[in-house]
């Protein structure tokens, strides 16, 4: 019987040659070993084929149609950031081919009326979504009603503003400040201007770096805020050392105590003497949603496969997932929350590896 072959577009050259190149490539050849080990998917073993787009969109879009009119291949797994799904995506609707990707969260691309994109980790407008649970829910004694935000003028940051607002709505909570920046935003005056507005937490799509990142978060507990009312959009590193008390959104973590994700973790560690990290875990979790999603169609075919997505939950190492009709997952995902120097995990209780705390303390950690 011959090979199921999957198609894709990896950046081995060029800017994300050194980072997400080596987390992808590594976690879908991780996926095709272990699934050919199991047996490979209806009974068929799977041949890996992808070429080199150079970190380049318009040559990934290439690359896709080379695999899909050329090369015949049978499924498909997407690339590795936004700037190469989007000029992708209509490649592979025009071909109805099912493109399953987990890099491109901005969530503008799935409010364009396409069929055949998945997404298999959070998008921007749903980042903030467990953290706005968690400060909701009437069972905790820090339960806010007013929030606000901050994000910048560019796909992601709309994407936040959205997700705000959508997010308010649903639980109930006001929104006390919409904070759209610059390019050069003046953070005192912002954190300011916050606090005066009476946003009990912050939700903020971070876009500083480096010491400008440790200003901005000092110019919000300078205006009044303490480190537990500060939520940030980006994935935690764990070189990092935040203040004590801030909360980040959490694709995927290392320490997700789940038996999945864990041994996912250990065979990843072993297999390339490395860490892997939530792009690692992200390509991981696209692979284990193709082999659900084929075993469930029972066969190849564009619309069974497109039909078992959209119809079916999905086991994966980011945990249980299910999708609507944009392509986007409807899960929850873990927050995160630095104490002491490591981000713990404090929400959901299924993946929690610490208590939430709330301080009152100001000034950045050494």
């Amino acid at each position: 019987m011959a090979d199921i072959v999957v198609g894709a577009s990896l950046p081995k050259t060029g800017q994300y040659a050194e980072t997400q190149f080596l987390q992808y490539s590594r976690a879908y050849d991780q996926w095709v070993r272990d699934q050919n080990a199991a047996g490979g998917i209806l009974g068929r073993q799977i041949q890996f084929k992808w070429y080199d787009d150079f970190g380049d969109g318009a040559r990934c879009a290439e690359n896709y149609r080379k695999l899909i009119h050329e090369d015949k291949v049978d499924v498909l797994l997407g690339p590795c950031h936004s700037v190469m799904v989007e000029p992708t995506a209509p490649v592979t609707e025009e071909a109805h081919m099912v493109l399953i990707e987990g890099s491109g969260s901005v969530s503008e691309m799935f409010r364009k009326g396409r069929k055949y994109l998945f997404l298999a980790w959070g998008a921007d407008c749903d980042y903030m979504q467990s953290y706005m649970e968690l400060m909701a829910d009437s069972s905790n004694p820090h339960r806010v009603s007013k929030v606000g935000m901050i994000y910048g003028n560019r796909p992601r940051g709309l994407g936040h503003a959205l997700g705000v607002q959508n997010h308010a709505q649903r639980l109930g909570l006001e929104v006390a400040f919409d904070g759209k920046i610059g390019e050069s935003p003046d953070y005192p005056d912002v954190m300011r201007r916050a606090y005066a507005a009476g946003a009990e937490v912050l939700l903020w799509d971070m876009e500083a770096r480096g010491q400008a990142k440790k200003d901005a978060l000092q110019a919000a507990v300078d205006a009044g805020f303490s480190p537990s009312q500060l939520w940030l959009s980006e994935q935690p590193n764990p070189a990092g050392n935040e203040m004590t008390g801030i909360f980040s959104r959490v694709t995927w973590a290392p320490n997700d105590p789940s038996p999945k994700s864990q041994r996912f973790y250990n065979d990843f560690k072993t297999l390339y003497n490395a860490e892997p990290e939530y792009h690692s875990a992200g390509g991981y979790a696209c692979g284990e949603v193709l082999t659900q999603a084929v075993t469930a169609a029972g066969s190849i075919d564009k619309e069974a496969i497109r039909s078992a997505i959209l119809s079916h939950d999905f086991d994966t190492v980011m945990g249980k997932l299910r999708f609507g009709e944009d392509g986007l997952p409807i899960a929850e995902f873990p927050v995160a929350q630095w104490q002491n120097g490591v981000p713990e995990l404090v929400y959901p209780g299924s993946a929690k590896t610490k208590d939430a705390i709330f301080v009152e303390t100001t000034g950045l950690m050494a």
